[in-house]
């Protein structure tokens, strides 16, 4: 079990990678909601894969 720090640390972490795969999309510059729902989702369900 993460320690509390840890776990702020790991939530930074996959907030920055969801930004980081959002923004490299050069194509788009605006996502609806449930564009971005999609990209957690699928963010999650690769996480779970490894």
């Amino acid at each position: 079990m993460p320690t509390d720090r840890e776990a702020e640390e790991i939530k930074k972490a996959m907030a920055y990678d969801l930004i980081d795969t959002i923004e490299s999309n050069s194509e788009k510059n605006n996502y609806a909601p449930a564009e971005i729902k999609e990209i957690i989702k699928a963010y999650i369900a690769g996480l779970v894969q490894k």
